[in-house]
């Protein structure tokens, strides 16, 4: 199941999962070795996909958990943008620090070199004469710092504008600049324009009022048909095991940007993957096994656009129709204020059995329902008519995201039991 290759990683993160206990317990053992530094951030650097993939894999295997296929792996390809190399980022001579101070945007081209800065702000675009006057200028080699607040702006026709005036590159500059108020990052694309193009992402305060130049040394590396793979288990039920239950979680995330520099995705997600694992730890046992059949589906591409639930919809190991529910679990690390229950609005009597559960057991403060969303990977599932609710969890307790504070040390799991048992409670209405 596991090749030689990965075993002494996946032995290695097996060391920190120690003994199973209940619950919480082995989810903090799960995510200290899903959100280590011994799986790269999840993401595409130095195959941190992989190793998280055989990770899981070895837990469906020690609960003896059936396989669809001659393993647990469903590879797909996928085409990512990474940054494996050196990410060095200098304003005005001052060192920048990685994931800290600035990020670069993920559709960003290799680019080393000191280049002038040109500032585009609310006057140049409320004076289309200036504008004009920008982009008559030789603008190949000097980056443009668009110093606008996107927020302050109450016309859609201008935001539409400036919109299109940064995706279509109207300037033909080299590469921009923003200044936003925290760095978060998003770490694919899947497609990049022909002519070298980078965007930078800096820190507010730690931008000049008026900056002058720029100086990057930016390695990246474009990976087209990159081989990745969903890790999916299920466990026969005992009288109906052509009728499925279904849970799903993406256990991928943002990986590296650089050699340092790691977005470890505690919460995003390997709090829904350790829910999910545990899930099905808990229904291995002959005493908690199931009526329906359940299935545990892990998925990698998420962050680059849904693409592992896309895959498996596409290409499902049974017939779709056959699953009676699907719960989908992303961010479920803390609760304190909550649990959100997306596509709530699509399912009213599934819905208010849910309600009731949480009521009758004040699991959680408060289910706040919300409607269709196509943010996680119960979407494709639920355009193809399949009845799915996605649960995430609230609380002001860990709002770390897509940054590298997302630790396995921040998420507080505080609601972790919690939301366990709500789920075990709902399928036992099935």
């Amino acid at each position: 199941m596991i090749t030689k290759r990965l075993l002494p990683f996946v032995l290695l993160m097996l060391v920190f999962s120690g003994s199973i206990a209940q619950n919480r317990d082995y989810a903090r053992q799960l995510i200290d070795s899903l959100a280590s530094p011994f799986t790269f951030g999840r993401g595409y650097v130095n195959k941190g996909d992989s190793l998280a993939a055989a990770y899981i894999a070895s837990q469906f295997e020690a609960f003896s958990l059936k396989a669809f296929s001659n393993d647990y792996f469903q590879p797909f390809t996928l085409n990512a943008n990474t940054f494996p190399g050196l990410v060095n980022a200098s304003l005005d001579g001052r060192h920048l620090k990685p994931g800290v101070e600035f990020a670069v945007s993920a559709a960003s081209h290799a680019d080393q070199g000191e280049y002038r800065i040109r500032i585009i702000n609310r006057k140049t675009i409320d004076h289309p004469r200036r504008l004009q006057r920008l982009n008559k200028r030789d603008n190949s080699n000097h980056y443009i710092f668009y110093d606008i607040d996107m927020r302050a702006i109450q016309s859609r026709d201008t935001l539409r504008m400036i919109d299109s005036l940064i995706r279509n590159n109207v300037t033909g500059s080299r590469g921009a600049i923003f200044s936003r108020s925290e760095i978060s990052w998003h770490a694919w694309s899947r497609e990049m324009s022909e002519k070298p193009f980078t965007a930078v992402n800096i820190l507010r305060d730690q931008m000049p009022r008026k900056p002058k130049t720029i100086a990057l040394d930016i390695e990246a590396q474009w990976l087209p048909g990159y081989e990745t793979r969903n890790v999916i288990a299920w466990i026969p039920g005992k009288s109906e095991p052509d009728s499925f239950l279904v849970i799903t979680a993406h256990y991928d995330h943002l990986g590296m940007m650089g050699k340092e520099t790691v977005f470890p995705g505690a919460n995003d997600n390997a709090s829904g993957t350790v829910m999910l694992i545990d899930l099905a730890r808990h229904y291995s046992l002959p005493e908690n096994h199931h009526d329906y059949s359940l299935a545990f589906m892990a998925f990698s591409g998420e962050e680059s656009g849904l693409l592992g639930s896309k895959h498996y919809t596409e290409n499902p190991y049974f017939p779709l129709e056959t699953i009676k529910f699907l719960v989908n679990l992303d961010m479920v690390g803390t609760g304190s204020d909550g649990l959100l229950v997306f596509n709530g609005t699509t399912d009213s009597v599934r819905l208010e059995v849910l309600n009731t559960i949480n009521e009758r057991n004040q699991y959680l403060k408060e289910l706040r329902v919300r409607g269709e969303s196509r943010s996680s990977d119960h979407y494709y599932f639920h355009q193809k008519g399949v009845p799915a609710f996605f649960l995430l969890t609230m609380g002001s307790e860990h709002r770390h995201y897509h940054n590298i504070y997302d630790t396995r040390e921040a998420v507080p799991l505080t609601k972790y039991n919690e939301v366990f048992r709500l789920i075990t409670d709902f399928f036992d209405t099935f």
